[in-house]
């Protein structure tokens, strides 16, 4: 049994090596004193590596606190996207070769023959395709982040690395609101432009109006117009503007640009482009001042909502997408509406006391010091030739003895304490720091969100 009142004897200490006589004893005379091990010049010692804040990053400034961040990555984080969202619509497209076969064989010939539209709520196939087309833009970003190690892959949604829920169900309630507005004021502008509008008999649906197809139509939009409008969000709002905002630090180039890049993906008219051009500028400008894409999906869906909703009914004649969008009208309605829901989202977004800025922690190398320091004060210590200071000793000041404890010796005789030189570097508040956080354990890419 162990008596753990005792210490164990103390194991024997190697001689130290600057000791002749123990020298001569650990190597005799005749015998060659081992060989040291070799050394590879392939071979470099590890980097010690230490964990740092970023800079306070906004929305469009979010790819920069991802780890081992480098200029390049972005641009092949967008390369990569586009790969999966291209293997992902050869899917997509097998899948619904035998639905399209058995559900509406005419389509794809309409198509091709230019008697169909690509959008026609009385051929509700059409919708199906059409919206699982743009809903696998989700799958295809995360996946790119995946594959680039751009982790936590929430960053897309928000500065809070997440999808801020509450937030988007209340940019919601306001975006009904705004929307509600900006076709009542379109209607109003369009009735003072031209007053005989109101005499004229609105125009009335196609006789072979097929009400089950409408209904099923209805019932499609209502469950992926969320995902589609969300998922055109994530690309315009999120993908691009976050790698434009990692090489330009000022937010307009990553708002302007990707707004016309969305008016241009739309067929319709000037008209028609101009409105959806402003519905993205502001969505973007939304997305930088809030720090996330709740307040762009919540205008997006309910605008979708409601213009698939007026087509699906036959309001205006026509079920199917087509070019031609309106006129001034509906640009005076746009900015009214748009203007209306900014003012209201960034109300509620103060309100709800939501950060728009995330900090995260990432790790660079950890700075060496210099070759030639400033002079040692006092007298120089005596070091043995063998040994050799490593970057952990230079980090933390302290030498270790390579050969172990050396053997008790008699306490030397007190000397008169020198006076310390005073450093200018020092004394002017310049001189070298070490923190208790210099070796952090944080891992990178990985914020604390803080605003």
């Amino acid at each position: 049994m162990t008596d753990h009142g005792q210490l164990p004897p103390a194991a024997p200490t190697p001689p130290h090596p600057a000791d002749p006589a123990a020298s001569a004893q650990a190597h005799p005379a005749g015998q060659p004193a081992p060989a040291a091990p070799p050394e590879w010049g392939w071979v470099k010692p590890p980097v010690p590596m230490r964990t740092v804040e970023t800079e306070p990053l906004e929305y469009h400034r979010l790819l920069r606190g991802t780890a081992n961040y480098r200029w390049w990555k972005p641009l092949l984080l967008l390369l990569i996207s586009g790969v999966y969202f291209g293997v992902l619509t050869v899917l997509v497209t097998i899948l619904f070769i035998p639905i399209l076969m058995a559900w509406d064989p005419t389509y794809v010939t309409g198509i091709t023959e230019g008697t169909a539209e690509i959008i026609d709520t009385q051929r509700p196939v059409s919708i199906l395709l059409a919206m699982a087309s743009i809903i696998i833009m989700i799958p295809a970003v995360v996946l790119g982040m995946l594959t680039m190690g751009m982790k936590p892959t929430g960053r897309i949604w928000s500065v809070a690395g997440r999808m801020r829920w509450g937030l988007l169900f209340r940019m919601a309630g306001i975006a009904v609101v705004a929307v509600v507005a900006m076709n009542a004021v379109g209607i109003g502008v369009g009735i003072a432009l031209d007053p005989a509008s109101l005499t004229e008999a609105a125009p009335e649906r196609s006789a072979d109006f097929d009400t089950n197809a409408a209904l099923l139509s209805l019932l499609f939009i209502v469950l992926l117009v969320p995902l589609q409008s969300t998922a055109e969000e994530v690309v315009y709002r999120g993908l691009f503007m976050q790698v434009l905002g990692s090489w330009l630090k000022r937010p307009w180039f990553a708002i302007l640009i990707p707004s016309v890049g969305f008016a241009l993906s739309h067929i319709y008219d000037i008209w028609g482009l101009l409105a959806v051009g402003l519905m993205g500028l502001a969505a973007a400008w939304l997305t930088w001042k809030t720090g996330g894409l709740e307040a762009a999906i919540a205008l997006h869906i309910v605008n979708n909502l409601i213009a698939f909703g007026f087509m699906t009914a036959g309001i205006g004649g026509d079920t199917a997408q087509q070019a031609d969008s309106g006129g001034p009208e509906g640009v005076v309605g746009e900015i009214v509406g748009l203007a209306l829901f900014a003012w209201l989202a960034l109300k509620v977004f103060r309100r709800g006391g939501h950060g728009r800025e995330r900090i995260d922690l990432i790790q660079v190398p950890m700075p060496m010091p210099s070759a030639a320091g400033p002079a040692p004060v006092g007298p120089a210590p005596v070091a043995s030739a063998q040994w050799a200071p490593s970057p952990e000793t230079a980090v933390t000041g302290t030498a270790p003895d390579p050969a172990g404890a050396a053997a008790p010796q008699a306490p030397a005789a007190p000397q008169a304490p020198i006076a310390p030189t005073a450093d200018p570097a020092d004394a002017a508040g310049g001189g070298p720091e070490l923190h208790p956080d210099s070796h952090g354990t944080g891992r990178p890419g990985e914020g604390d969100g803080r605003a």
